[in-house]
């Protein structure tokens, strides 16, 4: 055996995942040092980042709100990103519809956000996504999460959808390649036929049904089989599952002739590496160059040697990598990976936060302070920016290792391919036995976020789009006779005042202002002059490009806004329309000619009613069966008297329910996807409010702006904007004030939530809040990351009674 020395190269540069483990051939040859620096070039060039979502519940019913604070990071030093200021969040049903997207604004990678769930939202699990357009540009991974709505607890990651058919079981060797005369680490993962892990144990034999050995799994069906494969045989594992099924099943053919990377991480201090050849390859490789590339946490260290003996070793300080994945890769002197091993580093490098009551025992409805503290790997207090939340767990029971926190996703799945089981199992009580069977999981679930392929190539990369930092709006200008208008004057003008921008058209009588900051739903008026100073003109905005690298196979497409002036009335559009229990009916098309679909069970209408309307009042006057409008105020018909004693009808916007008498005029007509009347049996679900009937509206949730055709002259143009939403604030009740309302039951789950919590110069915070009526065990939990990009979380559970 040979000890070789590390040299490390002066290469510090963003995060970027290296290839699986993969022992395919690639060409052109390229000299390991071309490799380093064709990697630091493609590191810079595709910076990462990630998103994580700190979400107030582990589950929840409906009529809850979804509270959630995102944090984006660039690179795996996880620094707080400023490369993008918006991010992009939806939430998704069973059936792989978008309900609700959002844009959130964000501020050095943080934001806050929230979706309200609907009280008639059928159980299911449903799901939220995140995502920048940098994320999508660069291939890299988008957050996502599963949330049971209207269940009980809910474990993570795991698939829960029954599916029929027999368990099944991979291999893995170790490094990639399993070869004869070389001790080999074969791991295995064996799963259900419903996509979790299944337990199982085995005995491999030989082609002479001689036993080799016998192996059983550890964790989540992982494990480990030892085996040195010897020429001329063929090895089988006759397993038994957790299940009682019985199988039998083909070990990986070993190669005659090859080389291996091997990893012990077993120490503390200290990560082994050793490279084995078998005779055949190192008498036909002999004193040929060879070399490794050490990839963590954006650092790139190389190394490079000579195979002069059968096994080549080397030790690393473990002190010296941060916390995280760090991939090793074996390369000839062409140029070609040979081997790739996986291997996570737990250090105490983290971002401590220490959180502490100030009592050991509160009473229901108690006042609870909580104290905060934060310090970095050095004991250094540090400025940190936080979420916090607090739950009954009595009610709203956790599985700790199932959680989804904030070093399981930005440390570990942001980085592996499919679903990982319990990911907080290993952050949540480190120990020997996690940290081995984290290791087993580096061997069997591999990653890749670009090819070496990809590096060796030199490939040049098509950039889609640019880091957003705000919205572009866009359109044309045309005479009144239709001719694009050249070199006109286009002034956008915010409704509410502010500072008015000015472009000119260009040939084809387009228009741009780009990176435009504003809230949601902002209105704006549009003026639009030829270039001789004349307002016959007329005005069209377009829509926003649509995320085209997005797999529709993820999720469907949302259905688009309503078009202003100037568009081609002929495009087809999907809408999806909901009936009184908020089940999705057959889409329907929206056309020219109007709505086609089945018998709906209640009285819908779509866009094409409301397309050319200034108010929406008179897009439905007369459309309503049975429904008066005064003065865009709806009333039954048959209740509109005061004999009757009627009174308006309810007015539900997105789930909202408005104060009575409200005019739907207060919304622009081309802002609606849909109308909805609930009557009778129908508005019962709304309680005595729906007596007078319900009117629901459906707004577009498309980022593109929405015109609002209110064209009040030549050369003017109305419109509504999507823009960045506004987080509601989590509601939180006092009960220090002896009122009439401490008399109200308190039957809250969600008791306190707080997604912007910064420490001071000494790293110090606090907050207050008060109980429920429920007594137990209370839990909060505190996540977040400081300014130099170390991230960390708290759990502290608290007595009520």
């Amino acid at each position: 055996m040979k000890k070789i020395v590390l040299s490390l190269l002066a290469a510090w540069c963003c995060s970027v995942p290296v290839f699986s483990q993969n022992n395919n051939p690639v060409s052109p040859s390229v000299p390991l040092d071309a490799v380093v620096s064709r990697l630091q070039t493609l590191s810079a060039n595709k910076a990462v980042e990630k998103v994580y979502l700190h979400l107030n519940k582990p589950y929840y019913n409906a009529g809850d709100t979804i509270y959630f604070k995102a944090y984006v990071t660039l690179g795996e030093q996880h620094e707080p990103s400023k490369l993008s200021g918006m991010l992009h969040v939806d939430l998704v049903s069973p059936s792989d519809s978008l309900l609700q997207t959002i844009s959130l604004q964000m501020v050095n990678g943080l934001a806050a956000g929230d979706f309200s769930l609907p009280g008639i939202l059928p159980g299911g699990t449903y799901r939220i996504r995140a995502y920048t357009k940098w994320m999508i540009d660069n291939g890299q991974s988008l957050f996502g999460r599963q949330v049971n709505v209207n269940g009980g607890a809910f474990a993570g990651n795991k698939v829960l959808v029954v599916k029929v058919g027999k368990p099944n079981i991979a291999f893995f060797p170790e490094g990639g390649s399993f070869v004869n005369g070389i001790p080999t680490k074969l791991a295995f993962k064996a799963v259900s036929a419903n996509g979790p892990g299944l337990d199982v144990k085995g005995v491999v034999v030989d082609n002479t049904n001689a036993e080799v050995t016998r192996f059983e799994s550890k964790h989540l069906g992982m494990g480990l089989i030892f085996i040195t494969a010897e020429a001329g045989k063929t090895y089988k594992a006759n397993l038994t599952y957790a299940d009682g099924t019985k199988a039998i099943v083909d070990l990986p053919k070993a190669d005659n002739e090859g080389i291996t990377l091997m990893v012990n991480n077993d120490n503390p201090d200290k990560l082994g590496i050793e490279i084995n050849a078998n005779k055949a390859y190192y008498l036909k490789n002999k004193n040929k160059e060879i070399g490794i590339i050490i990839y963590s946490a954006g650092s790139i260290r190389s190394v490079k040697t000579v195979l002069d003996n059968q096994v080549l070793d080397l030790n690393l300080n473990k002190k010296d990598f941060k916390t995280g994945i760090t991939r090793i890769t074996l390369f000839s002197e062409q140029g070609e990976p040979l081997n790739e091993r996986l291997v996570f580093i737990q250090n105490p490098d983290l971002l401590t936060i220490t959180s502490v009551s100030d009592k050991p025992l509160y009473p229901v409805r108690g006042k609870v302070h909580i104290a905060i503290n934060t310090k970095n790997k050095n004991g250094e207090a540090v400025k940190s920016y936080l979420s916090a939340s607090v739950i009954d767990a009595g009610k709203v029971s956790v599985t700790g290792d199932d959680e989804n926190s904030i070093l399981s996703s930005l440390l570990l799945t942001s980085d592996l391919k499919g679903a990982i089981e319990q990911p907080n199992y290993y952050f949540a009580d480190v120990s020997n036995d996690t940290q081995s069977n984290l290791d087993v999981l580096m061997l069997s679930q591999g990653y890749r976020h670009f090819e070496w392929k990809q590096v060796l190539n030199d490939a040049n990369t098509t950039v889609a789009y640019t880091a957003e930092n705000g919205f572009d709006v866009s359109g044309q200008v045309k005479t009144i006779s239709g001719k694009p208008v050249d070199g006109g004057t286009v002034t956008l003008m915010p409704q509410a005042g502010g500072a008015l921008l000015t472009q000119t058209t260009d040939h084809d009588g387009n228009f741009t202002f780009k990176n435009l900051v504003y809230d949601d739903k902002t209105p704006f008026m549009i003026q639009a002059k030829t270039a001789e100073g004349k307002s016959n003109t007329k005005i069209s905005i377009s829509q926003a490009k649509a995320l085209t690298n997005i797999k529709t196979g993820d999720l469907m497409s949302p259905a688009q806004g309503v078009n202003g002036a100037g568009f081609d009335k002929t495009t087809q559009q999907p809408v999806y329309i909901v009936d009184a229990n908020s089940r999705a009916l057959n889409a329907v098309t929206i056309s020219e000619r109007g709505i086609n679909a089945g018998k709906l069970t209640t009285e819908v209408l779509g866009k094409n009613n409301l397309r050319d309307q200034s108010t929406l009042s008179n897009g439905l006057q007369g459309r309503l069966n049975g429904i008066v409008l005064r003065q865009g105020v709806p009333y039954l018909a048959d209740k509109v008297n005061p004999v009757m004693q009627g009174g308006p009808m309810v007015i539900v916007v997105d789930d909202t329910v408005l104060p009575a008498g409200t005019s739907i005029d207060n919304y622009n007509a081309a802002d609606v996807e849909s109308v909805n009347v609930l009557k009778n049996n129908d508005a019962t679900i709304y309680g005595v409010r729906g007596a007078n009937g319900v009117l629901v509206l459906k707004m577009w949730k498309t980022q593109a702006p929405v015109v609002s055709n209110n064209v009040i002259s030549p050369g003017l143009l109305y419109f509504t904007a999507r823009g960045f939403y506004k987080a509601r604030t989590f509601y939180s009740p006092v009960y220090e004030a002896s009122t009439g309302a401490d008399k109200k039951p308190d039957a809250r789950t969600a008791i306190y939530w707080n997604p912007d919590i910064v420490t001071d110069k000494n790293g110090n915070a606090s907050v207050s809040f008060f109980n429920a009526d429920s007594k137990g065990n209370y839990r909060l939990v505190i996540e977040g990351i400081d300014e130099a990009g170390n991230i960390g979380r708290s759990v502290l559970t608290y007595k009520v009674q």
